[in-house]
């Protein structure tokens, strides 16, 4: 090889030498060894969280399952992604700490109304909680919750205020009223997001751009996908959905 062509090839040499150091540390990061990806998406009354399949080790893949999500209620939820063990520790002392404070708050109701009110946490406080939880413990969990969920008064004619929050391993709140995500696809998933994501969305416009969102930043990503599954939150309750993606 003369002068002229190592010239040539040394800074293609040297870009994919960068490229792969980069998937390699990718790779060994704890937060993305077992990949996985969330966005969710607020629209009118409404609120969608999607969730990828792929459960993996580094670049081998494992098992094709949902993330881990938590449901408290009916208009509420919470997904986790990060070190598999973390997560799993992290939700269950979650759910553990959420079934104290309601237990706590029962004893002191007054009336059957207040009672059922009661019964259900709110989204900001589930978000204080984890916060916490992940503050306290920091360095112990690493895992990034995902909190989707809509806000709703006594009346049953007031509006539901949807409510996103977002955090990193150590419980730092990131909240938005338009779209939050989390995983190894998250710098795709900004791009895609806010390409799609339109103010006071309703819930087929909404599912649908979160669905698209997702698809196109995870085609992007080869530690996320095999499939996803979208959760449209409304006051009526929880709907699931089941979307195909490409699996190479």
């Amino acid at each position: 090889m003369n002068a002229s062509n190592r010239s040539t090839f040394l800074p293609l040499i040297l870009f994919t030498c960068s490229l792969m150091s980069i998937a390699w540390a990718q790779q060994q990061d704890p937060m993305t060894m077992n990949g996985g990806s969330l966005l969710a998406m607020a629209g009118k009354d409404c609120v969608a969280i999607a969730l990828d399949k792929r459960f993996g080790s580094g670049p081998q893949m494992v098992n094709i399952a949902p993330r881990l999500a938590w449901t408290p209620n009916p208009q509420l939820m919470v997904a986790f992604v990060g070190l598999e063990g973390d997560v799993q520790s992290l939700s269950q002392d979650l759910q553990t700490q959420v079934r104290a404070k309601l237990n706590r708050a029962l004893g002191f109701s007054t009336s059957l109304q207040e009672d059922s009110r009661r019964r259900y946490i709110s989204p900001k406080a589930l978000a204080s909680i984890t916060s916490h939880m992940l503050h306290r413990n920091r360095g112990r969990y690493y895992v990034e919750p995902v909190i989707a969920g809509l806000s709703t008064s006594s009346s049953p004619s007031a509006p539901c205020k949807p409510f996103l929050c977002a955090m990193d391993m150590i419980g730092a709140k990131s909240t938005s009223q338009s779209f939050v995500c989390s995983g190894a696809a998250s710098k795709s998933l900004y791009g895609t997001a806010e390409a799609l994501w339109k103010p006071d969305m309703d819930k087929d416009q909404l599912l649908r751009a979160c669905g698209e969102a997702f698809q196109s930043a995870l085609e992007r990503d080869c530690l996320s996908g095999y499939g996803s599954l979208v959760y449209l939150i409304t006051k009526d309750g929880i709907t699931e959905y089941d979307l195909a993606h490409r699996n190479d």
